[in-house]
């Protein structure tokens, strides 16, 4: 893997404006993408991180608007960029696969149109060119009959096989970064396996990198090389994928991992994160999971900052695991 990094996020932030005040989706969000390199983006709903995919490719609509930071792709602020440069971008050199294939297909045109239309639209082919490369991409994800998938109309299709064509269309024009919104929850296990393992081996072969946004944790360990951890607006804790998931040092770390079934004992109820996520526009005065935290003291009452604990390894808690020597006595 290629050391060079090819997208650096640099204190973004998001908010959206609504009648009960101004909410920061995305936080003074920083992140790093190497080539070649899958990086999981992982939360409880409403943490932030499908807002940040989507600021990233600068498909926020409004109420929402980016406010701060820069996205340098490549050493170019995206957004600095206008929108028809930012157009020739998106879906060539950047692609998004969205939760929802029906955000990517038009109902009313062919797969073959979609396809051939994409690819001829950013490189100089023929029809016939254009066409045998959709058929090679469907078949790589795994459609069945896929001569006969191109002639039809997204409605004619299923739901996970339409994902599947969506994936294939941003593997098109093999692009440096692929963002994907949780583009696998809807397929069953053994699908979702091959798509995943083709994921895996086109950022080996092709240096393509990924950002994996998720909440489900066993996706995560099984595909990335490192993760990052995002509660209420802001990245709590980043790392290499084992010393996160093994060592995890943010209390919101442990709670996830905690609640897998894989990790609670038979015929026990499964352990939860007590309380609930806080309102973006009601955050606690210091660090945002203080109400839900059992090692919360008084110095949780000021923002935590993201501090590097082991090399590699951050983490936005004034308490990590690794420097807890005695029990909470102190409390809020």
């Amino acid at each position: 893997m290629t050391s060079q990094i090819l997208l650096d996020v640099r204190s973004l932030q998001t908010a959206f404006q609504t009648e009960e005040g101004r909410a920061l989706a995305v936080n003074e969000v920083s992140l790093q993408v190497k080539s070649g390199e899958i990086l999981g983006l992982v939360g409880e709903s409403g943490s932030g991180k499908s807002v940040t995919g989507f600021s990233i490719m600068r498909l926020v609509d409004e109420p929402g608007r980016i406010v701060g930071g820069e996205v340098l792709f490549k050493g170019q602020n995206l957004l600095e960029l206008t929108e028809r440069q930012m157009r020739q971008i998106r879906g060539n050199r950047i692609a998004m696969i969205f939760q929802d294939p029906m955000m990517t297909l038009n109902p009313v045109l062919r797969i073959d149109t979609q396809m051939i239309e994409t690819l001829r639209a950013h490189e100089k082919m023929s029809r016939q060119q254009a066409w045998q490369r959709s058929l090679e991409a469907l078949a790589l994800m795994g459609v069945p009959s896929p001569e006969e998938r191109l002639r039809s109309y997204p409605h004619q299709l299923s739901g996970g096989m339409r994902q599947r064509v969506a994936i294939a269309i941003a593997l098109l024009l093999k692009p440096d970064l692929i963002i994907a919104d949780e583009p696998t929850t809807a397929l069953d296990v053994t699908i979702q396996a091959q798509i995943l393992a083709e994921i895996q081996k086109l950022a080996k072969e092709s240096g393509t990198a990924l950002i994996w946004i998720t909440h489900d944790l066993s996706v995560v360990a099984g595909l990335t090389d490192r993760v990052a951890v995002m509660y209420a607006g802001q990245i709590v804790e980043s790392g290499n994928i084992d010393q996160v998931l093994t060592r995890p040092q943010h209390p919101y770390t442990e709670g996830l991992i905690n609640s897998l079934p894989s990790n609670n004992p038979r015929g026990q109820r499964l352990r939860q994160i007590k309380g609930l996520t806080p309102s973006l526009l009601d955050l606690p005065q210091g660090c945002a999971f203080v109400a839900r935290c059992e090692r919360a003291r008084a110095e949780c009452a000021q923002p935590p900052v993201l501090r590097e604990l082991y090399q590699g390894h951050e983490v936005r808690c004034f308490f990590p695991t690794a420097e807890l020597e005695q029990p909470v006595e102190e409390t809020l």
